[in-house]
């Protein structure tokens, strides 16, 4: 035989201790992200004050050395701007360039069909989950040794998929 139906007054009871539990458990998320916020504005707090001292125009327009004193950052700049001048290059006329021939010339095909759901799926793929092939592809088939062309290329088509 069936239990009988809690009366009113026990489902009253059992929403409010599900309602106590809920602002419980609300509290206890809000403290743990003020915490978070808490730590991490003091950590950049302290880096920055110990840090924007030491920045000067010498530190941005040298190259590195071994005396911290005269150690700089411009090879780094400039690695940072041509890598990502390759990566330009090549990503922005292929992505375009495919865009434009899936949408308005391809025929409507299982073929097409696939490529779109690959595109679809590797975006959601983190790039650096193609460092490795890669690596195999631009530097022991190719024979790529130049870093900034290797690293442009892998952006560039990394950025394209």
């Amino acid at each position: 035989m069936a239990s009988p139906a809690p009366d009113i007054q026990e489902l009253r009871a059992i929403i409010a201790r599900h309602k106590r539990r809920d602002y419980i458990f609300a509290v206890c998320g809000i403290l743990a992200l003020m915490i978070g916020v808490l730590t991490f504005t003091a950590l950049f707090a302290d880096m920055a004050i110990k840090g924007v001292p030491r920045l000067d125009w010498d530190f941005f327009t040298n190259f590195p050395s071994r005396k911290p004193e005269r150690a700089g950052i411009l090879s780094a700049w400039v690695g940072s701007t041509l890598v990502m001048l390759v990566t330009a290059a090549v990503a922005v006329p292929l992505g375009i360039g495919a865009g434009i021939y899936l949408e308005e010339y391809a025929p409507k095909n299982w073929l097409t069909d696939i490529i779109e759901i690959n595109i679809t799926n590797l975006a959601g793929v983190p790039s650096i989950v193609y460092g490795l092939p890669a690596l195999g592809r631009f530097v022991y088939r190719l024979g790529f040794a130049t870093r900034i062309l290797r690293g442009g290329l892998h952006l560039g088509f990394s950025f394209f998929r």
